[in-house]
């Protein structure tokens, strides 16, 4: 031996630095390399490996030997985390391997000494805060993420976190708090909502009530109830009874991002995993209405975030008209204008939390594909697009088969047969990023459609034993003009449906279908765009105006009768509001 290694290896050795405690670590002796221990006690855990790639002009490739010396509270202390650097930068397979072995080993000894009560008391929140460091460095690493963060829920770690959620030790409470909402995946998360909730909700409501919170403890609050809203409805519940939710919209007064995104995401998971109970009581805190102005922020994760919380809360019928007042729907086409999905890509792989969740988490969006509002299945099918996208799938695992399973491949390609071209495109893209098969678009000039489109719309409407009926030549095959002629008069009998419902069914999909069409081939005058400007409602009269010989002109000496027998319009109320506007204008 070299003597300068002599030296330092006696300096290592020397008496002054032995420990003050006695406890025996786990050595893991099962685990790939060796282990031996020091005259002190000390684990020193050795790993062999060989260079897969010599430096040029070596013929034998190189023996490397790495050493994780696993040892007291001074060495658990002083460990830097700097090789996580260079790993999470080549990725190679036996880094990693040993990046698993060292840290795991590390996270044992650490979360077992602070179980056990074996290090100095004054020592406790700053061993915390290594392991804190350890699992935010460990994130991008996904084997060495997930195994860590088991290993130090087995170790007792997320039960020693939510006891000291209740410390009378500020430093610990913290940073207990903090390492808390770093480690809470899927299986800690549902150790916390089982055994911990009321303490970490404690702490949560301690940090809020301080004269003087803090914008560390604002993210700290606000990163818990993010985790704790995104576990399931029920716990939803419990937390908003604790006041959670109170807490949530309080914060949303802060200008920290990093606290402001927590919040979002937090409404968010809400609005997911919230039933119609949940966003009712959302509506009556006002949290819709927070929502507009986490809209507005010049932060991306926090403007999508709310922008996606309110589609899901406005895909809801029973709060629509509390949705619609405030506005925010307005904004997710302006978000729409100046994005695409690769820009969630991107946004994702800074912060690592808007794509690639749980399936659940998905689950739970696809209703919003199918629901009315335009503006919000827009954005569903813009998220499932960018889920969709190959540079996600690359760090997330393979997506095709979770669309399947929750089911959103039948409705994106609903959408992506639709007359909305942003949702059409955005639903095409992500069948095409997940191998499946996608319809051919229909035009939204609907006066030109051809019997086979008349047939499309109706099967991607939910109609496919109507569809059959309505191109059968034996009662005149319906084109695009004879579909924006029909009334439940006519398809009860030219068309035979006898089905009172499925006749008020299918009227509400074609006055849809009739807001969405594009009249500019029929309509030189623009006779539409004067409805729409009474009211979007009001344009499913345009075709049967247009028809009856109307247009922009003559429309203003048009009498309550011609609306009654010519244009067929037999709501008194809409005729009397048609005739006013034009009397005002």
């Amino acid at each position: 031996m070299a003597p300068g290694a002599l030296q330092q290896r006696q300096m290592i050795s020397s008496p002054s630095i032995k420990p003050q405690f006695n406890f025996t670590f786990n050595a893991n002796e099962n685990r790939a390399g060796l282990s031996s221990r020091d005259e002190f006690g000390n684990i020193i855990h050795q790993l062999t490996q060989t260079d897969p790639f010599p430096v040029s002009g070596e013929s034998p490739p190189r023996v490397i030997k790495t050493h994780a010396a696993i040892r007291t509270e001074h060495y658990l202390l002083n460990t830097n985390f700097d090789d996580l650097d260079r790993i999470r930068n080549s990725m190679h397979p036996r880094d990693v391997e040993n990046a698993v072995n060292k840290y795991s080993l590390y996270v044992e000894n650490t979360v077992k000494g602070l179980v056990a009560g074996k290090f100095a008391e004054a020592q406790g929140p700053n061993l915390l805060n290594k392991l804190y460091n350890l699992m935010c460095l460990a994130t991008t690493i996904r084997e060495l993420n997930s195994l860590l963060r088991n290993k130090f829920r087995d170790c007792g770690g997320t039960n020693l976190l939510i006891n000291n959620c209740d410390s009378n030790d500020p430093r610990l409470q913290y940073s207990s708090a903090r390492l808390l909402v770093e480690c809470l995946d899927s299986a800690n998360l549902d150790y916390v909502v089982q055994h911990g909730l009321v303490k970490v909700m404690h702490v949560v409501h301690a940090f809020r009530r301080q004269e003087q919170s803090t914008v560390v403890q604002s993210k700290v609050s606000t990163g818990l109830l993010a985790k704790l809203f995104g576990h399931s409805e029920g716990t939803c519940m419990r937390v908003i009874r604790l006041q959670g939710l109170d807490v949530l919209l309080a914060e949303c007064q802060s200008r920290d991002t990093v606290t402001l995104r927590n919040c979002a995401r937090a409404l968010a998971n809400l609005s997911l995993y919230g039933g119609t109970e949940i966003h009712h009581l959302m509506v009556l805190r006002h949290a819709h209405a927070w929502l507009f102005t986490l809209a507005f922020n010049v932060d991306e994760i926090v403007e999508y975030y709310a922008l996606l919380a309110t589609a899901v809360l406005a895909a809801d019928k029973t709060i629509e008209a509390a949705m619609v007042k405030c506005d925010t729907m307005d904004l997710i086409d302006r978000f729409l204008a100046t994005h695409v999905p690769a820009d969630l890509v991107r946004i994702d792989a800074q912060v690592g939390q808007v794509l690639g969740q749980r399936r659940r988490w998905l689950q739970w969006l696809v209703p919003v594909l199918s629901c009315d509002r335009c503006a919000a299945h827009t954005l569903a099918a813009f998220h499932f697009c960018a889920e969709a996208d190959p540079a996600c799938q690359l760090r997330h695992g393979e997506i095709t088969g979770t669309f399947r399973t929750i089911g959103a491949v039948e409705p994106l390609k609903k959408l992506a047969g639709s007359l909305n071209d942003v949702a059409s495109g955005l639903a095409a893209q992500a069948l095409r990023g997940i191998g499946e098969q996608v319809p051919r678009p229909l035009s939204q000039k609907v006066p030109l459609w051809m019997a086979e489109d008349v047939l499309q719309w109706a099967k991607s409407t939910g109609f496919e034993e109507l569809a059959e009926r309505l191109v059968d030549d034996r009662i005149g095959c319906v084109d695009g003009n004879r579909l924006l002629m029909l009334n439940e008069k006519r398809l009860q009998e030219h068309v035979g449906i006898q089905n009172g419902i499925m006749r008020l069914r299918f009227m509400r999909e074609l006055h849809k279908l009739k807001q969405l069409t594009d009249y500019r081939c029929i309509d030189p005058t623009n006779l539409n765009s004067f409805l729409q400007s009474i009211g979007p409602e009001f344009s499913v009269y345009t075709y049967c105006m247009l028809n009856a010989g109307f247009d922009s002109e003559s429309i203003r000496y048009i009498t309550d009768d011609e609306l009654t027998s010519k244009c067929g319009i037999t709501n008194g109320i809409h005729r009397s509001v048609i005739l006013n506007y034009i009397k005002d204008n």
